[in-house]
């Protein structure tokens, strides 16, 4: 959640390498939208960033983003939104497959890549144009959106370019590979930590009835 791509990133249906860069948190209170994992998938995910990068599995539990960080002046006023959204968008089928990576000046990520389905996409344009009157943190973060969105699954960030090749040396016979339905919105906000970290949890969950 703590990453923005640079504004000239590398155009779909290029290599897996795109064009990312680290920008440091605001201080003011964040929210964002995101997807969960199952249960087992979500386990494997996880042993990996406390294996390779535990800074990233205590800022935030595996995910998919639908929308980037932002701020509002209105906190109340997102529940009906999202559950709006939820009830005319969701479920949605996911499937995770394969390892991809962003690569920038200043930091670079390691991912599970996740298909940009038209369902998917959706359902994260829903969730983008419901909110207009939010503010981006990321100043960059709209250029990075609609088609340009890239869905996945963080399993390391905040890395040197050394780094990554050598997660990437140790996970080379590994290929995450889950489908899904999901059939949640979760809204997360950002909380600061002793240590001056920003943490994020989960402060609502929009949910179909079953």
């Amino acid at each position: 959640m703590n990453m923005t791509p640079e504004a000239e990133s590398v155009p779909r249906g290029s290599s897996l390498d795109e064009q990312y860069t680290r920008v440091d948190a605001k201080p003011q209170s964040m929210y964002g939208i995101v997807l969960g994992l199952p249960e087992e998938f979500y386990d494997e995910i996880a042993s990996k960033r406390e294996r390779f990068c535990p800074s990233a599995a205590k800022r935030i539990f595996p995910h998919v983003t639908l929308r980037a960080p932002f701020a509002t002046k209105d906190p109340k006023g997102l529940v009906q939104i999202i559950e709006d959204v939820a009830l005319r968008y969701l479920p949605v089928q996911l499937q995770a497959e394969g390892l991809g990576s962003f690569v920038g000046p200043r930091n670079n990520v390691l991912y599970a890549k996740v298909k940009r389905s038209d369902r998917l996409m959706r359902l994260h344009e829903a969730v983008v144009h419901a909110l207009p009157d939010v503010r981006d943190v990321f100043p960059d973060a709209p250029a990075h959106q609609f088609e340009n969105w890239v869905p996945h699954i963080t399993i390391a960030d905040g890395i040197s370019i050394e780094r990554l090749e050598e997660i990437r040396g140790d996970l080379a016979e590994y290929t995450p590979r889950c489908e899904w339905e999901a059939r949640e919105l979760l809204l997360v906000r950002s909380q600061s930590a002793e240590d001056g970290s920003i943490l994020w949890t989960t402060t609502r969950s929009f949910r179909l009835p079953t």
